[in-house]
Parts: C-alpha cells; sequence; structure tokens
C-alpha cells in the first residue's frame, strides 16, 4: 500500500516534468519556483519537488518505507499541482452523452422515474434531438403536484405535460448549468462553488459543443465526478 502510493506519486511528478520540459523549456523544476507566474503555488512546488527528491533516493529493500510515507494528502498535492500547471478539459471526467439516461417528450414520467430509482439519478435530460430542452427532478413533480388539485402522477403522463416545469418556470429555481467542451476542472468547481446561496447552486452540470444549453450535449458531471481530483 505504501509502495504503491509512492508509485503514484513519483508517476504523477514525471507526468509534471515532462509537461513542465514540453511547454516551458524548463528542465529544472526547481526554476518554476522563481518564476513570477508561479509565486502562488510556490509552496506546493518545493513539497512536491523534496518528496519526489527523498522517494527517489530512498531504498525499499532496507526499510525506506518507513522513512519516507506517502499520505493521501500528499497525492492530492501533487495531483492539485499537475491540473494548475496543465488544466484538463472535463470530458476525461464527465459522464459521456452515451452513458446518459435521457428520456424524450412522449415517454413517461413514471417510466423515468423508476430508472431514476434504481440508478440513483438525481437529475436527467430531456431531449429533443441532440439538444437538452429541459431537466427533470424530484422538484419537478412536487411543483406538479402542488399547482393543481387533481394532477397525479400515473402511467400516461409524459414529459410533454411537465413542459411548463421543464423550461420557463425553472429557471427560478433551477440546479443545473451549462458549460463548454473546452472548460476545466478549475471552470466546474468555480461554477459549483459559485454561489453562496445553496438554493441556486448548481447539482449537475451539462457539457455541450458551444456552452449553451441550446448546444449539442456531449457529457454531464457532478460534484462527485471530481471529488479528489
Amino acid at each position: 500500500m505504501l509502495e504503491n502510493r509512492a508509485n503514484q506519486f513519483l508517476e504523477r511528478y514525471r507526468e509534471i516534468e515532462e509537461w513542465v520540459a514540453d511547454n516551458l523549456n524548463v528542465q529544472d523544476m526547481k526554476e518554476l519556483e522563481q518564476m513570477p507566474r508561479y509565486h502562488s503555488i510556490r509552496s506546493n512546488l518545493a513539497f512536491c519537488r523534496t518528496l519526489r527528491n527523498l522517494l527517489s533516493h530512498r531504498d525499499w529493500s532496507k526499510g525506506g518505507q518507513d522513512l519516507v510515507v506517502v499520505t493521501d494528502a500528499a497525492l492530492k498535492q501533487v495531483n492539485t499541482l499537475y491540473y494548475t500547471l496543465n488544466p484538463q478539459t472535463l470530458m476525461r471526467l464527465a459522464i459521456p452523452k452515451s452513458r446518459i439516461f435521457a428520456p424524450s417528450w412522449t415517454d413517461s414520467v413514471l417510466s423515468a422515474m423508476r430508472v431514476m430509482t434504481r440508478n440513483d439519478y438525481s437529475y436527467v435530460p430531456v431531449m429533443d434531438g441532440f439538444s437538452v430542452e429541459g431537466v427533470f427532478s424530484a422538484k419537478v413533480v412536487m411543483r406538479y403536484l402542488a399547482d393543481g388539485s387533481g394532477n397525479a402522477i400515473s402511467d400516461d403522463l409524459t414529459f410533454q405535460d411537465l413542459k411548463p416545469y421543464l423550461s420557463e418556470q425553472q429557471g427560478e429555481w433551477r440546479k443545473y448549468d451549462f458549460l463548454s467542451a473546452d472548460a476545466t476542472l478549475e471552470d466546474a468547481s468555480r461554477m459549483f462553488q459559485a454561489s453562496r446561496d445553496r438554493r441556486h447552486r448548481p447539482d449537475v452540470l451539462f457539457i455541450t459543443d458551444n456552452g449553451r444549453q441550446d448546444g449539442k450535449l456531449l457529457a454531464m458531471i457532478t460534484p462527485q465526478n471530481i471529488v479528489g481530483v
């Protein structure tokens, strides 16, 4: 276990060194700590460089694992450094369109709810062609039931019947947003944390080719997908 974490750390640090050499033309990682543009991450650069040197010179066969221990926090530090220097698009971590459950307007609401319950889905996009026309959640059902004394969730209820709650009216209380395919982890994290009011903080982000709702849906991502990255 200890050796595995050490190897993970060294492999990630090697990737950082390669990226720095290829993109910044810097061969000595210590040089980065002196660059003004990286002043804000100077302490993390120094920490990871020092730990890397210790790990590279330790001898596991002679009990080196007892002298240098790589913790989960250290792995998080080197990963943070990697993504800070080399921002990645979200597509690597996001759920691709092929794996997204996306009903259409003519589909049964009750059938969709059964699928959501079995798979623990909180939100599903309602699609028309390639675009997201609405996002269905339990709150849509509650609004629908609360707005009419005769409303009920029956087998013949379709998403078309809930369209007002999936489009215009949802703007005030929606918990989703859109971003483009070239967005980074930092962009997504910023959006998930942007609002201090939890009622308006998105629970899911849909990735489209133009970063808007009218774009082609490519993937989706939740805070759980990026925890610990």
